[in-house]
């Protein structure tokens, strides 16, 4: 299992000069018995974040996986890598990765951009997120774009 992390390596880092939206991906191991507590303290800091400008969506997932060593992961879009590290710069946000129980939980924040985008449905000419067509489907009928590479 992954060892705890400081409290000021909760921002995840990336490139500077990435255009176009970016994807956290946050993977958090939570100790058995403080599921309860834990989602509370990620409530208050994504209330936080949900107000910030550039803040795109969220998505909070809880493993289905008995044995997942991450059994919660928090996916967020910002508009900008400058959004997310101006939202990640503040002291509010300093206070909220502070407070009580967050050293119990250690995670690890890592930036992305997304490559391609599939949906069921949808034809069999996709779109990736850098604007490249594709075609192909999967058996479902999934569309799926070919990744553009950088």
């Amino acid at each position: 299992m992954p060892a705890p992390i400081d409290p000021d390596a909760r921002i995840a880092t990336a490139t500077e000069g990435h255009a176009g939206p970016v994807t956290l991906i946050n993977s958090f191991v939570v100790p058995a018995g403080r599921d309860e507590a834990f989602v509370a303290m990620w409530t208050e800091a994504s209330l936080y974040f949900r107000a910030r400008p550039g803040f795109v969506s969220l998505r909070f997932h809880r493993a289905v996986s008995p044995d997942a060593d991450y059994r919660f992961v928090n996916v967020a879009t910002w508009a900008t890598l400058a959004d997310f590290q101006a939202a990640h710069g503040t002291d509010e946000f300093r206070r909220l990765v502070t407070l009580e129980g967050w050293d119990e939980v250690p995670s690890r924040p890592a930036l992305y951009a997304v490559l391609v985008v599939a949906e069921a449905g949808t034809s069999a000419a996709g779109t990736s997120a850098a604007g490249t067509s594709a075609a192909g489907a999967s058996a479902a009928g999934t569309a799926m774009a070919e990744p553009a590479l950088r």
